[in-house]
């Protein structure tokens, strides 16, 4: 599947089983050997749709949905900040990332913000930082399931629009 076989749309609430299924199988297909499987699977846990319909009902996050016959990744921001970017093991490797967080990022932008934040795993790092994005500090991050796992707070700064 090419790239441009997958289409990318805005999710609604409808979209929250999907969201979930994604989230979910991302997390747990992480292999970066600075997580063990039990803090995978903590980090999975308490994952429900109605978790998505909330955070896009109540607190406006957006979000953006990316699909090859199914959904296969999503980003989602509010404000300035990224919430997630997600993408499923068998669609890694493929720009969908990369695509989703740059349409999060000119939505943003767009918004009138000069800056985006993100939470990162440290297996996202190398990503982030391809895109632009630094480090500012780390820290331990509690899990929906209760086990605290390293991540990094992570910024870009966004061009000056001329609009």
């Amino acid at each position: 599947m090419t790239p441009s076989s997958i289409r990318i749309r805005p999710a609604t609430t409808g979209d929250a089983p999907s969201i979930e299924r994604v989230h979910r199988e991302s997390i747990r297909g992480i292999t970066d050997p600075v997580y063990s499987r039990a803090d995978l699977e903590s980090w999975a846990s308490g994952l429900y749709p109605d978790r998505y319909r909330r955070a896009m009902d109540e607190m406006g996050e957006r979000v953006l949905l990316a699909e090859a016959g199914r959904a296969v990744a999503f980003c989602s921001w509010r404000g300035d900040e990224v919430m997630g970017l997600y993408v499923v093991p068998e669609f890694t490797r493929r720009g969908i990332a990369r695509r989703l967080l740059g349409m999060a990022e000119s939505a943003i932008a767009a918004d009138g913000h000069d800056h985006v934040t993100l939470g990162a795993s440290l297996s996202a790092l190398p990503f982030y930082e391809r895109c632009g994005y630094r480090a500012i500090r780390r820290r331990g991050w509690l899990t929906r399931g209760g086990l605290a796992i390293p991540v990094a707070d992570m910024v870009k700064s966004l061009p000056v629009s001329l609009a």
